[in-house]
């Protein structure tokens, strides 16, 4: 009996000691982050734990504990609270202390998978209204999209990103430009998860939409029809940004150009707005000519977010790079030389064909066989030869050759000009037959077949009218 109460006691302590560890290895350091101070736990615990017995293992007790202790921090984390998401300058400590401290939560992907995260959203976007001036902020909430993959967190994808569509398509559902901003991201993020990729590389694309979003975020904006991520309210100022604000748009202009033109009837521009939007295409043209390359790094993550218009618009809608435009000119210059070189054979071709010829003429070999020789050739070229051996004076001097050439050039002139002068011919009994005047029957003025009418006009003659007999049944 004494044995049993030791083990409860020592069971009990065990717990408390564990719960007092994570108190000061975990909660104390993040709570001091999320007022400011630095990370570091307040008491030493190597003395207070590692020489008193060893640190708590982190089983399966420790995990639940931890869990259970930290999900009011990670409603805090998920949902955008200020004090953990806007931490100042600890931001960056505070993201990596809640990454090591998730690492440790097996629990975690299990509770977050019932969250809702449209909502969650829409609280980052309340929340990072207050710090306007701070744009990088956003990128907090990549963090937490990470800590989702990594922790394998379940949702139904499908339908949360069914219903951001529904949101974000219909300017009359619209928050801000800020809130929308982040449901844009959570719906980038839902169209990464619905993929066939191994995790890896739905790692790799979330890392690229964290990276290029500044750009996307503009993307979108053409995409969706309303402007998220900044304080613009006319789309050839958010045009005009991504054509001049950074360099690292340059070889991505293209995306953005494509779906700017495929919605710019949707924007319903006034005048003004149409011809600065104009001119802001026009020299987005002329920049994306001087772009030595598109690039080509963020299709697969496009065609993720919008698999069903972004091929269609690069099919459409991409202008051709300065390198694709050199490459068409130097496969121009390629094929025209080309055609000269097989020019320039073909009449050497046929020079030799025509010496043959005249040999054949002057060697007094019979015309039939010439005229054979001829039949082999197109009748232009044929008609062509004949004319050239009879400028020849040594042959139109042979006797034979001045007997059969009047029959060779009817010959020849009839393959030649035959098929045209019919053509012709046909032509003109074409015509004449739709010239032909035609007639028809056409009833009296307010007259139908039913009433009856006693009069019948004739075609050319109906100024003349003609009596019909009625018929009686009588």
């Amino acid at each position: 009996m004494r044995s049993e109460k030791y083990k409860g006691k020592k069971i009990m302590n065990n717990i408390d000691r564990i719960q007092e560890y994570i108190k000061d290895a975990v909660i104390s350091p993040l709570e001091r982050l999320m007022n400011g101070d630095s990370g570091e736990p307040e008491v030493n615990l190597y003395e207070k734990y590692y020489l008193q017995g060893g640190y708590p293992p982190k089983d399966s007790v420790y995990r639940s504990m931890l869990h259970a202790m930290m999900v009011p921090y990670y409603e805090m984390y998920l949902n955008g609270d200020t004090r953990l998401c806007c931490a100042g300058n600890r931001l960056e400590f505070v993201g990596r202390k809640m990454e090591s401290i998730i690492e440790d939560d097996d629990q975690f992907g299990n509770w977050a998978s019932d969250k809702d995260l449209i909502n969650a959203a829409e609280n980052w976007g309340d929340n990072l209204k207050r710090f306007e001036k701070e744009s990088r902020r956003i990128y907090r909430f990549f963090h937490v999209l990470e800590v989702l993959l990594e922790s394998d967190c379940q949702q139904d994808w499908r339908d949360l990103s069914q219903k951001l569509k529904e949101m974000l398509f219909k300017s009359e559902l619209c928050y801000d430009y800020k809130t929308d901003e982040v449901l844009c991201v959570l719906h980038a993020f839902t169209m990464i998860m619905q993929q066939n990729w191994l995790k890896e590389k739905k790692k790799e694309m979330l890392d690229l939409l964290n990276q290029h979003w500044l750009f996307l975020k503009h993307y979108y904006s053409v995409m969706i029809r309303h402007i998220i991520g900044v304080k613009w309210t006319r789309f050839h100022k958010v045009a005009e940004t991504v054509m001049t604000s950074s360099q690292s748009f340059k070889p991505h202009m293209h995306i953005f150009y494509c779906g700017l033109v495929d919605c710019v009837d949707e924007l319903h521009l006034d005048r003004k707005q149409q011809r600065e939007m104009d001119k802001v295409m026009l020299l987005m043209q002329e920049e994306m000519n001087r772009v030595n390359e598109h690039s080509e790094l963020l299709y697969p993550l496009c065609d993720a977010i919008f698999p069903e218009d972004f091929q269609r618009l690069l099919r459409e809608h991409r202008p051709k790079s300065y390198k694709e435009i050199e490459n068409e000119s130097n496969q121009n210059d390629e094929l025209i030389l080309q055609l000269k070189d097989q020019t320039n054979r073909t009449r050497k071709e046929l020079e030799k064909s025509k010496e043959i010829i005249e040999k054949m003429v002057l060697s007094s070999i019979p015309i039939e066989d010439v005229d054979a020789e001829l039949e082999q050739y197109p009748p232009g070229t044929a008609w062509d030869m004949l004319k050239d051996l009879n400028a020849n004076p040594i042959i139109s001097m042979q006797k034979a050759w001045r007997e059969h050439y009047p029959e060779l050039l009817r010959k020849y002139r009839a393959r030649l000009f035959g098929p045209i002068e019919q053509q012709q011919e046909l032509a003109e009994a074409i015509t004449k037959v739709a010239e032909r005047p035609t007639y028809g029957a056409y009833y009296a003025s307010g007259s139908t077949h039913d009433d009856k009418s006693s009069k019948l006009v004739l075609g050319e003659e109906k100024e003349k009218m003609v009596p019909l007999k009625r018929i009686s049944n009588e």
